[in-house]
């Protein structure tokens, strides 16, 4: 058995949508008859989990993350019974950052005014485009005038720190039409913009039609133009890039929840495939780093909560070998990079003797260099646009 320790950051799964986006993997069910018995069993997941969790001397959770799937699904009821489980099981507060995810075709007037009351701070919108025939091709149920509308419900609810996406890299699309999607989005005055490159996932429709001749996606090296459009457009407008593929106003108004993903610090997951990442430290001062999850399944998850247990949940120790390649894959997409003390630690001593030649040749060839008087290896836009060949030449030699 693995006790759990307490972490600073919840995430929440809610597998629900009103219809399957083409381009999306994410767990969810369109069975919305299903939405009740879930937060029951959720709510008990909360409960039964948080009471085995080994309590730190630590402060209230820093954030809290409502992903999917579709959560705009939830009424207000189920949202406060969900938030009254998380903060008696582990204490919310007014500097919690609770983030709520939303598809602009699924908010309503009622449900709107209820989140500020409730603790909800920050909004992410699924914007995706505003351009109607991407939007049909990417399965997308709103429309632009949706977004726009959306978020003009989202402010006037009390919400400032609104969160979009977008996606791009669509067959056809260019820099100027790129160019007029992010204006689009900037006329809408957002906090945050996460700019995501379409991905073929398997098991997605749009892998399907590729496999089929149906879908073409964009070349490598088109993609990777894009890329730096919207780098640069966003940089010349004093936007912070600090993710490969997230902005924001101010480094005040970074995502913190996705920033502790990306610092590899503990986290909890809850809801149906929702996973976790513990860290433990036994009496001997031996740490242990363990990854688990809750299976896919929604009705497995429910009937097995009912009757008071657990839901099914698999489980992986990480090695030395998988903790590193971890730090280097989620650190040089960061603009902190990689924290050279952690990689001294992780490599017994021996990080900068293992990589100073390939640092070098990267500073070298303006890909990367160090910063804060050398005590971090980050990679400049030209490196970020070799990032995938970049890892692989430091996981050639981990």
């Amino acid at each position: 058995m693995f006790d759990l320790v307490e972490s600073e950051h919840l995430y929440i799964h809610v597998p629900f949508c009103i219809k399957k986006c083409r381009y999306c993997d994410f767990y969810s069910k369109t069975d919305l008859s299903l939405i009740p018995d879930y937060v029951t069993a959720l709510v008990q997941e909360i409960r039964l989990r948080s009471k085995s969790i080994v309590s730190q001397p630590k402060g209230n959770v820093a954030t809290v993350y409502f992903g999917g799937g579709t959560p705009s699904l939830l009424g207000p009821r189920h949202l406060e019974a969900i938030l009254k489980a998380l903060d008696n099981a582990f204490k919310l507060c007014r500097q919690t950052e609770i983030t709520f995810e939303a598809n602009p075709g699924t908010l309503n007037d009622i449900q709107l005014k209820s989140l500020q009351g409730m603790g909800i701070n920050r909004v992410s919108l699924g914007v995706q485009s505003f351009d109607p025939a991407q939007l049909a091709l990417l399965g997308r149920i709103h429309s632009a005038d949706d977004a726009v509308y959306a978020v003009e419900k989202v402010r006037a609810a009390g919400i400032e720190n609104i969160s979009l996406d977008l996606i791009y890299g669509l067959p056809g699309q260019t820099g100027d039409h790129l160019i007029r999607e992010l204006d689009a989005a900037l006329d809408l005055r957002p906090a945050h913009l996460s700019c995501y490159m379409l991905t073929l996932e398997p098991g997605t429709t749009l892998h399907a039609m590729h496999g089929r001749g149906k879908f073409l996606p964009m070349s490598q090296s088109d993609q990777v133009d894009l890329f730096c459009a919207v780098a640069e457009y966003l940089k010349a407008r004093g936007w912070d890039h600090y993710e490969v593929s997230n902005f924001a106003t101010h480094t005040s108004l970074r995502s913190r929840h996705n920033c502790a993903y990306w610092q590899m610090v503990p986290y909890h997951g809850f809801g149906p495939a929702a996973h976790s990442y513990a860290v433990k430290s036994d009496t001997e001062g031996s740490t242990s780093y363990k990854r688990f999850w809750n299976a896919p399944d929604l009705n497995g998850y429910i009937n097995a909560l009912k009757t008071g247990n657990l839901p099914a949940s698999d489980s992986e120790t990480l090695t030395l070998e998988q903790r590193r390649m971890e730090y280097v894959m989620v650190g040089l997409r960061t603009s902190m990079g990689l924290d050279i003390k952690t990689g001294q630690t992780l490599w017994q001593d021996r990080f900068l003797t293992v990589f100073q030649s390939l640092m070098g040749n990267l500073e070298n060839n303006g890909f990367a260099r160090l910063r804060d008087a050398g005590q971090r290896f980050v990679l400049t836009l030209e490196g970020w646009m070799r990032l995938d060949s970049i890892i692989t030449s430091f996981i050639e030699r981990i």
